[in-house]
């Protein structure tokens, strides 16, 4: 294991525990912004756009290839988790990260066809990756996951809030590391524009409670 790996890891864990211990704090003062959000808040700044991981049926993605653009284009992996590229033919991208896509491809063309080809690989639609949304949204269920998907984007796929949603008491349940936590959200603070949006990562589920009054 690299030591960049090592590292990598012990931060995941550290920030498990941290938020788990910040999240019973905020439960003590509940009137105050949940300081395990400021945490994902302030981890989101330290790292690059969150990755979903390997790609799967229904996913789409960009694949181009620098001064070709007749080998550029948008692919959706289809139902037996393939593409079918040109001059490669068909190539199992089921369970692949974008880069591993970018890397074979890179191969297949340069068997032959391209001097040094230089492919890039982005994702547009995690269809196979979810968030959750539900309780006092007007169109609660799941979404698919896309790269950058903040928790603003999300409640504009699930149509906004109901009368009787208590927004500012969303609470936000995401796994990190293995390590179930439970944030709440200011969600009237962040659509304000006082408090900062936060990316989204797959499987994370999102609930808005009924408010009181």
């Amino acid at each position: 294991m690299t030591s960049s790996k090592y590292h990598r890891i012990i931060s995941l864990r550290g920030l498990a525990v941290v938020l788990v211990l910040l999240a019973f704090v905020a439960g003590c003062a509940h009137e105050r912004v949940d300081p395990a959000y400021l945490a994902l808040v302030e981890q989101q700044e330290k790292q690059d756009a969150p990755v979903a991981g390997s790609l799967g049926p229904t996913d789409k993605f960009e694949i181009r290839v620098h001064e070709e653009k007749e080998l550029s284009g948008e692919y959706t992996v289809s139902s037996d988790g393939t593409i079918n590229y040109p001059h490669i033919g068909r190539i199992k991208v089921d369970g692949l990260t974008c880069g591993q896509v970018e890397r074979r491809i890179t191969e297949g063309l340069a068997d032959g066809y391209l001097r040094n080809p230089s492919v890039s690989c982005s994702i547009l639609e995690y269809n196979s990756k979810k968030i959750f949304v539900f309780g006092e949204v007007k169109k609660p269920g799941s979404y698919p996951y896309k790269t950058n998907l903040t928790i603003v984007d999300a409640f504009a796929l699930a149509e906004g809030f109901t009368e009787r949603a208590n927004s500012n008491d969303t609470k936000l349940t995401r796994t990190v590391n293995g390590v179930e936590v439970q944030v709440r959200v200011p969600m009237q603070e962040i659509v304000e524009g006082r408090r900062k949006n936060l990316k989204l990562l797959p499987g994370d589920i999102v609930f808005v409670p009924e408010s009181a009054y």
